[in-house]
């Protein structure tokens, strides 16, 4: 081990240190040597051999070193410090004998020498750094002599310590006779004791010394025991430790508690409840008691983490000293600096030495049963301390927190379980395996291990004393004026509660344990809380922990229940001291957590509902697919993960993370509906693996089973064992969890007995029974609720009330829910109990005034009730009666506004068994609610209107009823005027309702009045009335409420004609007041929005269907009254959609339409906005551009559809068609496609106009077509050709058939064969009404034009009426008399005014430009006369047919279309055609600017073929739903293929059945092959047209058919629901993304129906039925006919690019024209007129080339074609075969209606010349230019012209 060197230096050393001849620092040097080169063995052998020298080295350095420091008279410093290094050599000599030399010194070696150097050293004169080594050498040897102490020794170890022993005895005991000396004269006495080392100047005193040494005291004993170095270490390190153990209790122990009580067991423990108590007054030893207690707590008190490294929390340092020690250690260190060197390296502390200590430390205290009370006893002693001296007390609670939670490296022996046998147990069993696993080595005595098996007390007793001694902590009265104390008192309190609560929610205790631990906390509350709290909750400790107390005692409580049976007396106790305590608001709250709590393990338990997870939850928020997802992902991403075995509570520290075993239970169990299913079979499985455990669970952290926990409830999550920082703050912030598992069952389960222990029985946890019983009794816990005498507390009580009761119906709403949607669960056994709280209710409601407000909340709730629970539960109603009729006649407002709100129209559908008693109280109430304008939003007027609509629909025998008086004693009288007082309120109210949607209801009840009354036939007085009140609503300024009233004007249009008929005026003002309502609403502002688009078309449609729905009679009888006396309404009409279309619109211009005069009883605004705008205003000026233009449209739209549409639908098609079927190719013959196609542009009788940008237009020459019964022309003569015309427009494409009318009816038959000329008759022709001017009439020369000549009066005759005549120029004469009578007003006094100016050129000039004119024009007629008889410009001789059979088609025309088709052109095969054009107006050069050709591509016909396929209504799909009784599934309500007969009636009055096979509308996605049924309701007007998807229509009897069915009606944005069971209809039965309205009808019978109304958020206000109205039988269909269709309207409204029908015609249109407009010039354009294909002119040199679109070739290098269209006819136009009818005329019919043209009323309709002309040069300048008539002829001309023919008169230049 050594080398050779160090071996001889030893042996040289140790023989120089044996050799007294050497001096004293040699033998000292050497000793040095000798332990620094050899190890600590090997010095013990030495020291031993040695031992007489090196007592003697020791003894000589001490003496010397004693001598030198008493030296006054040198140097101090120089020679001082040199000194103290000799005594520190001393004391390390020494420390070296006493550490090496044990065995020595327990035999009494050197006993009195050591002795006194010991006691100099102790000298209380000696600094304090001396004095601390001294005690640490003096335990050193005390301990090594143990029991061979002499007594002075023992005195010695007692004064150690100032201040508890008196030093003088000790020193007269170690001053006596050493030696056998009986001379009693001169004894040998020893020197006096003085100090060895006086403190020096700058040292400063401890401020507590007694404190100070005993922490020294303390320290060394532990530290001292590892230095000796005994032959058989482990026996005497427990021995020394055991010694100095007992030495100090019996010496220190009484002095520093006083009142140590030695009754304090473990083993038998005291369980008598501690009381208040005093603070102790402050002392010395106070400080030491604390020292003691942290000396005892600090090497107890260890942590799985301070074994780990880690820091621990709330402990202090295992291997440090206390606290105090190193605080006036400090103080010290500079006093003697050079003590703190150390010389030998066994001086120092090594980590083992330390680890060794403190297990033997531990190892005594835990030895035996006395040690373990005297531990147990200290604690006690801690929580009596003053909060001064907090530190101990948190010292000891966290001691006890660590060892209740298991938070310790090996559990102490006091806490494992005793044998069942003790005495039996140890004689059987070998000391070896009685050692408890991971208990270190015993006791230095045999015997201890045995002791080891009495010490076991279990870990209920040591629950039991803390939980009885740390309630000593609540009951220290603390002065109240310092704060800070209180403060201390409060965190140490909360400390204890936490530690309390996790006993309770992890901890398993018995019987006796948790009655002890109810006790105790009835002992806190009762004491800490007084029955009235103090005005300052903050200056008190029950103030302050008043939240946390309640808490605590009431989650124990029912914890207690969940685990054991707890007798009637402490339950009576625990009611007796919380009935007390009502005035405590901090107990109400804490009820109240509580209560919600429990029902949710109520739901669990007992209705098999997570009240987190309900089934309509997830059903409406769609979570279940999220929950598939959830539960697929790996359990180890969850926050604690399941294999772990740390308490589920460290999770919950962050409230915001999920419990990771509701994740678990969510893995596990993820197809049940609710978790709480399975919670039984996961107890059981949970109480089978811990039966096997179950012995080793005291032993092992590892082997604790981990709790159950089941909520997720975030909320109400347990408490954590707080950290070190926090723990006072964390227990208001973490609430005790109730609602989980317990850890363990018991195995009767599994035998079959299914009772909870608080029922006798005996399984732990929550079951059913248990559920409802701990509810029930946590309920009546504050016993009577009325006799609390606070009002506002009692207020909170019912208003937590209220809540429980919400929760409750929501637990029976969510009861019987189909989980997987095929099949509805039976009715439920168990139904929550509502009407529990009813007589706390009736009670409340007798309570004084001061109480109102939980009054009202009882009122509240007994309405609330009632309305939703079982018929069989209401046996209460009398008195339920009784009370309503209080409130709704009393004078309370907020009584009389609660019963109205929380009652509502519900209560009238319930129809309860004599409600009809309390309708006069009700009207009364809500007339009292509606006259009063005080607190519009709190009021509630909503509810109050819909009870009065409701009444409405109440059976007319109303009046025969008995009702009660309005007085509060109860009185019955009849009341014949119920429903006129009704009808009054509802009109007031739609006049003057301030609130929102009060007045939508009221609005919506009055148009359900007046269609009631127009359906019935009754005619109520005041329907005139109601309808006026609907049409002032028009103006109204809030958008929403006019979008209202017009839509209830669109359900009044059902019987517009009835209307019209019994009031004549109210049909008129309909008309004028939608006109005037445009005026105001269409010309949108700067800030419109889709509110304001959607308002002004839903004007112009409802316009639209009132004038479809009164017909042209009607509309255009002329008004005898009023503003508008001589006009029609047709007129107002289209002069407000004229200029609403052309932009000219204006509410300050009406266009001469007077606004709706201002009632003025009504009020168009309204004070309290409640109506949602959810569309917000238009910003941009692009948005309100387009809004304006969409409103612009749908007046072109509705003008267009009047026009064509208005008198002629429904057609003889029937309404499913509105536009026309046919097409350009239909009746052509040798046209034969089936579609639209190329051929027709090659045909030369058709010919594609655009006459405007949203009029497309085709002309299409036919022969005549042969009708059945000749159609509307039968009897007449008709051209043998016919014009067809094809009119595509925004609102559809028409068809109109003319034909030329050559005799009326009432024609002579012997004309027939006349041969007319047409000069000689033309001039007596009177035309009739339906003629158009014949071509014809404009051919022949200009002489043959009708002439006049012109009078003129005297120069001084004013021209006026009584002196005009035929040939007399008004102007002109006008003119001339101006002239006369005011010369001044003449510009030239040589010219009149009626004389002609000058022209603007030269005469010679217009002399030459006429010369040209007639030299072109004599060129033509040249021309004519040589072609005239050409064959291509030959006519055919026109025969007249006598009727249409004569007229029919004949081969000739035939033939030329094949000519056409050959090339050959037929100039006669668009002759009709172009009559018509030209007598249309449409050949004039001013509509040549909108008037266009189209060009002929295929592309065109593909726009065709688009715009023929597109809609031309409004359409609609309504999906329509049967529920059949007991129904609350999908499967089971799709499988349904017929209803009830009411259902059945209410169908067929909704719409017309229609075949789908040969339905030609709307078909809404239904096909017609048969998959989705074979007929279908379907309605249409000529703006709209709706189909009802009815469930019981289609198949529905295989899986496939179902999920069909599905789809078509989950498409559908309204929904109609027929429901017959007793529940209500919910929207997530049939799940979609749509069903944006849900229109729900419950028959009640009698005749009436229940509708409700539920729309998704971004609905707008859409009105007519409104939520929770009753409707009759007959009017039902009807309003939710309109309803369904405004509700579809208003959804659309909020769809972003939805884009109406006339809007996608628009853009249809719109392309046709800007992609196929072609544009040619004038002379091209009328060519084409001319002939739709154009042949070579004769006119045209050859070789020309040809230009047009596909129009054939065309001349456009001469301008001859222009003539070719003059000429059209003027060659041909005098031939004797040609003849001119004198009833020559042309009848226009409509072919797909076959009906004739309404509007054609005037006689005389005739047409200018000039405007009939083709010819865009005027006839006059030609005419006047050629020749010169004489005078007399002219006007003899003049006599026989038509009365409007064109006048010339030939003056003299």
């Amino acid at each position: 081990m050594f080398s050779k060197r160090n071996l001889v230096d030893v042996k040289k050393s140790t023989s120089k240190v044996q050799d007294p001849k050497k001096d004293l620092p040699t033998r000292i040097k050497h000793l040095k040597v000798i332990l620094e080169n050899v190890d600590i063995a090997e010095a013990k052998g030495l020291f031993e051999a040695n031992f007489s020298h090196v007592y003697n080295i020791l003894y000589d350095s001490f003496i010397q070193a004693e001598g030198n420091l008493r030296q006054r008279e040198l140097s101090f410093h120089l020679v001082h410090k040199a000194h103290k290094e000799e005594l520190e050599c001393t004391l390390w000599i020494l420390e070296q004998v006493l550490c090496l030399l044990p065995e020595l010194i327990h035999k009494r070696w050197q006993l009195h020498s050591l002795g006194r150097i010991l006691s100099k050293l102790l000298h209380p004169g000696n600094s304090i750094k001396l004095r601390r080594q001294a005690i640490r050498f003096f335990l050193m040897w005390y301990q090594a002599l143990n029991d061979n102490a002499p007594d002075y020794v023992h005195n010695m170890f007692q004064t150690l310590v100032p201040g508890f022993h008196n030093p003088a005895t000790v020193a007269t005991q170690i001053s006596g006779s050493i030696f056998h000396d009986t001379s009693a004269q001169h004894p040998v006495t020893p020197t006096e004791l003085l100090a060895v080392l006086p403190p020096s100047g700058g040292e400063k005193a401890p401020d507590h010394p007694s404190k100070f040494f005993l922490e020294a005291l303390l320290e060394h004993m532990v530290h001292t025991v590892v230095k000796l170095e005994w032959q058989d270490k482990a026996a005497h390190h427990h021995r020394c430790f055991h010694f100095l153990l007992e030495k100090f209790k019996t010496f220190y122990l009484m002095k520093i508690f006083p009142n140590f009580s030695y009754d304090t067991s473990l083993y038998t423990p005291n369980l008598d409840l501690p009381v208040l108590r005093k603070p102790e007054a402050e002392s010395e030893f106070i400080y030491c008691r604390v020292s003691l207690i942290m000396w005892i707590a600090s090497y107890l008190h260890q942590t799985r983490k301070n074994i780990d490294g880690g820091p621990a929390s709330m402990t202090h340092s295992t291997n440090s000293a206390p606290v105090g020690s190193h605080e006036d250690e400090t103080q010290h260190e500079s006093a003697h600096p050079s003590l703190e060197s150390t010389i030998s390296l066994q001086t120092n502390k090594t980590a083992s030495d330390e680890e060794l200590s403190a297990q033997i430390v531990r190892e005594v205290l835990c030895s035996s049963r006395d040690n373990v009370n005297f531990v147990h006893e200290i604690y006690r002693q801690a929580f009596l301390i003053n909060f001064s001296h907090v530190i101990a007390i948190r010292k000891i609670i966290a001691v006890y927190k660590d060892l209740i939670q298991l938070n310790v490296p090996e559990i102490p022996s006091y806490m494992l379980e005793p044998p069942e046998d003790c005495p039996r147990y140890m004689e059987d069993m070998n000391p070896e395996s009685a050692r408890p696993p991971r208990l270190r080595n015993d006791s230095y005595l045999g015997a201890i291990h045995k002791e080891n098996l009495l010490v076991k007390a279990g870990m209920q007793n040591v629950l039991q004393l803390f939980m009885t001694h740390a309630a000593n902590v609540f009951l220290l009265e603390v002065n109240p004026h310092i704060p800070k104390l209180l403060e201390e008192q409060t965190d140490a309190c909360k400390r204890v509660l936490n530690i309390y609560r996790y006993m309770v929610m992890n901890t398993r205790m018995d019987s006796s344990t948790w009655e002890q631990l109810l006790l105790v906390l009835l002992q806190i509350t009762s004491l800490v809380l007084g029955e009235n709290p103090p005005r300052k909750k903050m200056s008190s400790l029950g103030g302050k922990l008043a939240p946390a107390i309640f808490q605590t005692l009431i989650v124990t409580w029912i914890k207690a229940n969940l685990n054991v049976m707890i007798s009637r007396e402490l339950w009576d106790r625990f009611l007796l001291v919380l009935t007390s305590l009502t005035n405590w608001e901090e107990l109400i709250k804490e009820w109240a957590k509580t209560m919600e709590t429990l029902t949710r393990v109520l739901a669990r338990h007992v209705y098999n509902l997570d009240l987190t997870d309900l089934p309509l939850d997830r059903l409406m928020e769609q979570k279940s697919k999220r929950g598939r997802r959830l539960v697929s992902r790996p359990e180890s991403n969850t926050q604690c993960n399941i294999s772990e075995h740390v308490h589920s509570t460290v999770c919950r520290q962050d409230s915001s993370l999920p419990d990771g075993n509701v994740l678990r239970k969510r893995a596990k169990h993820g197809l049940t509906r609710s978790y709480s299913e399975t919670s039984l079979n996961v107890k059981r499985r949970s109480s089978q693996r811990q039966k096997n455990s179950k012995h080793r669970r005291s032993l092992s952290l590892d082997n604790i089973p981990q709790l159950d926990t089941e909520s997720t409830d975030r909320t109400r999550s347990p408490s954590p064992a707080p950290s070190s920082g926090l723990e006072s703050n964390s227990i208001k912030d973490s609430p005790i969890q109730l609602d989980v598992l317990s850890t363990e069952n018991s195995t009767s389960e599994s035998s079959g007995e299914h009772r909870g222990v608080v029922c006798g029985g005996t399984i732990r946890g929550w079951l059913p029974d248990v559920a409802v019983i701990l509810w029930r009794r946590m309920l009546g816990a504050l016993g009577d609720v009325n006799t609390i005498t606070d009002p506002k507390l009692h207020s909170q009580v019912f208003e937590y009330l209220v809540k429980l009761i919400d929760t409750l119906i929501k637990i029976k709403q969510n009861q019987g829910i189909s989980v997987d949607n095929q099949s509805t669960p039976p009715a439920p056994e168990l139904i929550p109990p509502l009407t529990l709280i009813l007589p706390w209710c009736f009670g409340a409601l007798m309570l004084p005034d001061d109480f109102e407000s939980g009054k009202l909340s009882a009122l509240r709730l007994l309405c609330t009730v009632t309305l939703n629970c079982d018929h069989k539960h209401r046996n209460y109603l009398p008195q339920f009666y009784r009370f309503l009729h209080v409130a709704l006649v009393g004078n309370s407002k907020p009584f009389l506004n609660t019963t109205l709100k929380f009652l509502g129209p519900r209560f009238l559908s319930l129809q309860l068994p004599g409600f009809s008693l309390l309708l006069f109280d009700l009207i009364h109430a809500c007339n009292t609610v509606l006259n009063s304008l005080e607190n519009l939003e709190g009021t509630p007027r909503t509810e109050a209107i819909s009870i009065i609509a409701n009444l409405l629909s109440l059976p007319d025998d109303l009046n025969n009823m008995s009702v009660l008086q309005l007085e509060e004693n109860i009185h019955v009288m009849f009341c014949p005027d119920i429903k006129e007082h009704v009808v009054s309120f509802l009109l007031r109210a739609g006049r003057r309702e301030p609130k929102g949607k009060a007045r939508c209801i009221a609005l919506s009840a009055l148009g359900m009045f007046v269609y009631k009354e127009l359906t019935n036939q009754t005619f109520h007085p005041k329907v005139s009335e109601a309808v006026n009140v609907l049409l002032l609503a028009l103006k109204f300024n809030n958008k929403i409420i006019a979008h209202l009233a017009s839509n209830i004007l669109f359900l009044l249009c059902d019987h517009a004609s009835l209307l019209w008929t019994q009031y004549p005026r109210l049909g008129n003002a309909v008309i004028h007041t939608l006109c005037a309502a445009l005026f105001l609403h269409a010309p949108l502002g700067s800030t419109a929005g889709e509110s304001d688009k959607a308002l002004g078309t839903a004007l112009l449609l409802c316009l639209g269907e009132w004038c479809m729905k009164l017909e042209p009679k009607r509309l255009l009888e002329v008004s005898e009254y009023g503003e508008e006396r001589g006009s029609c309404l047709l007129l107002q009409v289209f002069t407000v959609l004229y200029k609403i279309a052309m932009g000219k619109a204006s509410a300050d211009n009406p266009g001469g339409l007077s606004q709706p005069s201002l009632n003025e009883d009504f009020d168009p605004n309204i004070l309290s906005d409640d109506l949602a705008d959810r569309s917000s205003p238009s910003l941009s000026p692009s948005k309100n551009h387009q809004c304006q233009k969409a409103i612009t449209l749908c007046a072109k739209t509705v003008l267009a559809h009047l026009v064509t549409h208005l008198g002629h639908f429904p057609m003889a098609i029937g309404a499913a068609r509105l536009s026309s079927m046919v097409v350009e190719h239909d009746d052509v013959p040798n046209l034969t496609s089936d579609e639209l196609s190329a051929s027709i542009f090659s045909a030369p009788n058709i010919q594609l106009f655009m006459f405007t940008e949203n009029v497309i237009a085709s002309l299409i020459e036919l022969p005549v077509l042969d009708l059945p019964g000749g159609g509307v022309t039968a009897g007449l003569s008709t051209a043998d050709k016919q014009v067809r015309v094809l009119l595509r427009d925004l609102s559809g494409k028409a068809c109109w058939d003319a034909s030329i009318l050559y005799r009326s009816p009432e024609s002579d038959s012997s004309d027939d064969n006349q041969q007319v000329d047409f000069e000689t008759t033309s001039n007596q022709t009177k035309w009739g009404p339906m003629s158009i001017q014949p071509e014809s009439f404009l051919v022949g020369s200009s002489t043959n034009l009708p002439q006049r000549a012109m009078r003129h009066r005297s120069p001084n005759v004013l021209p006026d009426i009584t002196n005009s005549a035929q040939d007399l120029d008004q102007l002109d004469d006008l003119l001339q008399y101006l002239g006369h009578t005011s010369p001044e007003c003449l510009e030239n006094f040589d010219r009149k005014l009626n004389e002609p100016a000058a022209p603007p050129l030269s005469i010679e000039i217009e002399q030459e430009a006429i010369a040209s004119v007639i030299n072109q024009r004599n060129l033509e007629v040249e021309e004519n006369r040589v072609m005239q008889f050409a064959d291509s410009m030959l006519g055919q001789p026109i025969s007249r047919p006598s009727s249409r059979s004569e007229g029919a088609s004949s081969p000739a025309y035939d033939n030329s279309i094949q000519q056409a088709s050959s090339g050959i052109i037929e100039q006669n095969a668009f002759q009709q055609c172009r009559l018509l054009f030209s007598q249309l107006g449409l050949a004039g050069w001013e509509r040549r600017q909108q008037l266009h050709l189209l060009n002929k591509t295929e592309r065109l016909l593909r726009e065709l073929r688009n715009l023929d396929s597109q809609r031309c209504r409004e359409t609609h799909k309504v999906a329509v739903i049967y529920v059949a009784p007991g129904q609350e599934d999908k499967n089971s309500i799709l499988s349904n293929q017929g209803g009830s007969a009411a259902y059945e009636q209410f169908l067929a009055a909704l719409a017309w059945e229609v075949e789908l096979e040969g339905h030609t509308g709307f078909l809404g996605g239904l096909q017609r092959q048969g998959s989705t049924g074979l007929t279908a309701p379907y309605v249409a007007t000529s703006f709209s047209e709706a189909i009802f998807h009815v469930a019981t229509r289609m198949p529905g009897d295989t899986p496939e058919t179902v999920l069909n069915k599905t789809k078509h009606l989950g498409n559908d944005e309204v929904h109609i629901v027929w429901s017959e069971h007793c529940r209500d209809y919910r929207r997530d039965i049939i799940p979609t993304e749509f069903c944006d309205i849900l229109i729900t009808i419950y028959p009640l019978g009698n005749n009436l129906n229940r509708v409700t109304v539920n729309c998704k958020p971004d609905v707008p206000q859409f009105g007519i039925l409104f939520h929770e109205a009753i409707v009759e039988n007959n009017i039902l269909a009807g309003l939710v006919r309109a309803t369904a269709i405004c509700a579809s309207r208003a959804k659309r409204t909020t769809l972003t690019f939805y884009q109406q029908y006339y809007e996608e015609r628009a853009l249809s249109l719109e392309t046709v024209v800007t992609k196929h407009k072609h544009n040619t010039t004038y002379e091209d354009f009328i060519s084409r007129v001319y002939s739709p294909i154009a042949t070579p002119s004769p006119f045209c040199v050859s070789g020309s080339t040809s230009s047009g679109a596909g129009d054939g070739p065309a001349c456009t290098g001469n301008p001859s074609m222009l003539a070719a269209a003059l000429l059209d006819s003027h060659g041909h136009s005098h031939k004797p075969n040609q003849r001119n009818d004198s009833k020559f005329r042309e009848v226009v019919s409509a072919s797909d209606a076959a009906r004739g043209v309404w509007f054609n009323n005037n006689p005389d309709v005739s047409q200018n010349v000039e405007s009939t002309s083709i010819s865009p040069r005027p006839l006059k300048k030609i005419s006047s230019s050629l020749k010169s008539v004489p005078r007399r002829s002219l006007r003899q001309e003049a006599q026989d012209s038509p009365p409007e023919s064109p006048q010339q008169s030939t003056r003299k230049k």
